[in-house]
């Protein structure tokens, strides 16, 4: 399905740009049709590199439609933006000669708006969240090892919640955790709004997430808009993203993953740092200045210099 998806894109793309006379194409993740009409200034975003650095985590159809187009849009783009300074390195490693037209430009989160922050400072009572697609890279079996080991020691050991759509890798979430023995202490969830998901978050302790590899880690974004502190991996994006918000963790070491689990839950000084630190941390990312960023990269191709609104910064 993927594949047909990406095939039509690129047959009707450039019809529809001729027809419309496009001045910019934007492809938003990763790819650039392969023929433009002449004239045609383009812009590519680049989430990740996933494919390059943990492509034994992906799909084998999707692994390979991003080894044939994402090299040829990077070739092609006349800009290419990165969703954080981890991205932009990598994509500057692999493929050295496209620096010169890399900027970052990283997203924010859409949940805080309207939702009111009423827990205390200690996060009495609060579970542990992990939000995400139920895949490999997301390292779930490690972190539900690492939480049997916490329940094992703690008397009083927080809930664990996973809130995510079921994704692939033969992971079977319901049978590990019987084997572990917390069934009864964790609670998975699907198809939650963005309204539910903003409750969950504003419910939670702190979000769990010692993903393998993030090119950016929005659920992290998410959290600390809400005042949440994190858990997460000091690989890739994720530490750039949490800041000073965040206990980082090996994500290859249960030992680490649990420790941070016990740290987080018992030490009360700390856990007022990193929730006082949580929405400082969240002003970083904000969906008008990342506006802001990319109207500047349009018309620093085009030379067209478009009014928008004043309010932009």
């Amino acid at each position: 399905q993927r594949l047909r998806a990406a095939q039509a894109a690129h047959l009707f793309f450039p019809r529809w740009a001729k027809r419309d006379r496009l001045d910019v194409f934007w492809g938003p993740r990763h790819q650039l049709p392969l023929w433009l009409p002449a004239g045609v200034r383009s812009i590519v975003t680049i989430h990740d590199m996933v494919w390059r650095t943990y492509g034994e985590t992906m799909r084998f159809p999707g692994r390979q439609i991003e080894a044939f187009f994402m090299p040829r849009a990077l070739k092609k783009a006349d800009s290419v933006v990165a969703v954080s300074e981890f991205t932009r390195a990598e994509i500057a490693g692999f493929y050295s000669g496209h620096l010169d037209k890399i900027s970052v430009v990283p997203g924010a989160s859409l949940l805080s708006a309207g939702v009111k922050q009423e827990l205390d400072s200690t996060g009495a009572g609060g579970y542990f969240l992990f939000v995400g697609t139920q895949e490999p890279r997301k390292n779930l079996p490690r972190l539900l090892r690492a939480y049997a080991h916490y329940v094992e020691r703690n008397t009083r050991a927080r809930l664990l919640k996973i809130v995510g759509g079921s994704g692939w890798g033969g992971q079977n979430l319901p049978l590990l955790l019987r084997e572990l023995g917390i069934d009864g202490q964790v609670e998975i969830l699907t198809g939650a709004d963005d309204a539910q998901l903003a409750e969950m978050y504003r419910g939670a302790h702190a979000l769990v997430m010692p993903s393998l590899y993030e090119g950016f880690g929005l659920p992290v974004v998410e959290a600390l808009s809400l005042g949440v502190p994190v858990i997460t991996s000091r690989e890739s994006a994720m530490s750039e993203v949490a800041g000073t918000a965040a206990l980082l963790v090996d994500p290859m070491s249960e030992t680490d993953i649990t420790k941070a689990l016990h740290r987080i839950s018992d030490d009360s000084l700390l856990y007022r740092e990193l929730k006082t630190n949580a929405p400082l941390e969240s002003r970083r990312y904000d969906w008008d200045r990342s506006a802001a960023k990319m109207y500047r990269i349009i018309t620093a191709i085009t030379g067209d210099q478009m009014r928008i609104s004043d309010t932009l910064p």
